[in-house]
């Protein structure tokens, strides 16, 4: 699915249309307020907006953020960035903006198929653990597409497993996680009982602007 996001002028990107706050994701940036979102959507220009949202919020706090999504997704995001008042490449020198492609990630932690604990945790793992090192306040905002990505492979098993690894990182270290899943991932007809594990891993389910 693609659409296009209109850029915002410098200094707008903090500011998020009130039709689409959503008071708990929008305070992930927040340390005290660390969870684990998931938000099911068909427009993606509302997730980039999120995710850039909170991205500049926790770079402007001295925060580092994590990004695993599309190539396009990643282009979008930090053109949004860069519009805004940040200095995006200082950022990304001091290891505090930090990026995956999505399809490269998922490629490097499957085993047959399923995520693997220690390719997690080297590739995953190690990033937010760098992220969270060069960060004033030691937290991390990270955003992931992985999962969306193995459910439109038809390997939903894969994607609440890896859930499951990036809660069990969360005991360890400090960040808050937003993952995306666009309703074309689910298949014409979603599997029920995946849908409902996918949604047992996370603290807070968003749902989409049309019923699922």
């Amino acid at each position: 699915m693609t659409s296009s996001v209109p850029k915002l002028r410098p200094g707008n990107l903090l500011a998020i249309p009130r039709d689409r706050r959503c008071p708990e994701l929008l305070r992930l940036h927040e340390p005290e307020s660390a969870h684990h979102i998931v938000q099911f959507y068909e427009d993606e220009s509302l997730v980039i907006e999120n995710i850039s949202y909170l991205a500049a919020k926790a770079l402007a706090s001295g925060g580092s953020t994590v990004i695993a999504a599309t190539k396009p997704h990643l282009e979008q995001i930090r053109e949004r960035l860069a519009d805004s008042v940040l200095n995006l490449d200082a950022a990304r020198e001091s290891g505090r903006y930090l990026t995956l492609d999505a399809a490269e990630a998922a490629s490097q932690i499957l085993v047959d198929g399923a995520p693997a604990d220690a390719k997690f945790d080297d590739l995953i793992g190690s990033t937010i653990r760098s992220a969270a090192k060069n960060s004033a306040n030691g937290f991390v905002v990270a955003f992931g597409e992985i999962v969306a990505l193995l459910c439109a492979a038809n390997n939903p098993n894969a994607a609440v497993r890896l859930e499951q690894l990036w809660n069990t990182l969360a005991k360890h270290h400090r960040f808050s996680l937003y993952c995306a899943y666009p309703l074309t991932s689910l298949g014409s007809e979603p599997d029920g009982d995946a849908l409902l594990q996918i949604c047992a891993e996370h603290a807070l389910t968003i749902p989409t602007e049309s019923p699922l």
